[in-house]
């Protein structure tokens, strides 16, 4: 199957037409819903976790219930909670990934989950009125940050790199935050403990148990972010080798191909950010991908003039 990229212009026309910012809209209405359950996921464990120590200090004789209660929630966050958000997470990379072939003008790559249907597009994006001013709320103009004086296949490898560091920063950011949290309230609570005396029955039941499942989460999630780090971190190593060979070897269509084929497997297994989180850290890590997008074609530029 030959793949000929388009011009960086045409890409850039592309990613602001309307059938194209439907889909970003709609991949970002499917990650709000997969956020919602990672919310249910967190917030629950997270309550019992702060309340059972400080519930228990006042009321030691809701040990048990409290130890219970977060067993069940341990159960149901790994057996049901996880598999809403991996479900909606994943149809989130697909529409993603339609957005990139779009805009790429890249063929269908390889067999992906159900694709979207128009119709659920239609469902998930409302009436044009609406949906137009979602454009702007949600800053999907301009999504990906195309320099358009270069090359095309360097533009496409510019933005999936981009995308690739972009994700990595906000996962490690929240992953750290959430990390350090738990860690500092799984210390408050054994403070709780030795102050309120709890024997060794009551402390395991009020304070390491229902502190365990949300510190083995967030270890889990740590662990998942890091490895997914570093196949981030080398997927856009081998991009930024491709881009600054790009005049003795230039890019060629197969590599664009294979990338958007890591792109998309990375997307769907990725953690995910929760969206008052991501907005914080929105600003920040745009303008660092804006800021290394423009660096990189830059250098491309000198580069190239370098060799006239």
């Amino acid at each position: 199957m030959t793949y000929s990229p388009p011009t960086a212009q045409a890409i850039a026309d592309a990613q602001n037409l309307d059938q194209n910012l439907r889909l970003l809209l709609a991949q970002r209405r499917l990650y709000s819903r997969a956020k919602a359950w990672t919310m249910v996921r967190g917030t629950g464990i997270g309550i019992v976790a702060v309340s059972a120590p400080i519930l228990a200090a006042v009321w030691p004789e809701a040990a048990l219930a409290v130890a219970t209660v977060a067993a069940a929630w341990f159960a149901l966050n790994r057996l049901l909670f996880r598999s809403l958000e991996r479900h909606y997470a994943t149809r989130g990379a697909t529409v993603q990934e339609q957005f990139d072939t779009a805009i790429f003008g890249m063929p269908t790559i390889a067999v992906r989950d159900p694709r979207v249907l128009p119709e659920e597009i239609s469902r998930l994006t409302g009436e044009r009125v609406r949906r137009r001013r979602a454009y702007s709320d949600e800053k999907l103009r301009d999504w990906y940050p195309i320099q358009t004086d270069v090359d095309g296949s360097v533009a496409i490898a510019i933005s999936q790199r981009a995308n690739v560091a972009y994700s990595q920063t906000l996962l490690a950011r929240s992953a750290g935050l959430w990390l350090g949290l738990l860690i500092l309230w799984a210390a408050v609570a054994i403070v709780i403990g030795i102050v309120r005396d709890f024997d060794l029955v009551t402390f395991l039941l009020v304070v390491a148990i229902p502190t365990l499942p949300p510190l083995l989460d967030a270890a889990d999630e740590a662990l998942h972010v890091r490895a997914a780090g570093k196949e981030r971190r080398a997927l856009a190593t081998q991009i930024q080798d491709a881009i600054d060979t790009d005049t003795e070897a230039p890019i060629g269509p197969e590599q664009l191909l294979a990338w958007q084929m890591q792109l998309f497997a990375l997307r769907r297994d990725s953690p995910l950010v929760p969206d008052w989180l991501y907005w914080a850290l929105r600003p920040r890590t745009e303008g660092e991908m804006n800021d290394g997008a423009k660096t990189i074609a830059d250098q491309v530029q000198s580069r190239q003039g370098e060799a006239q």
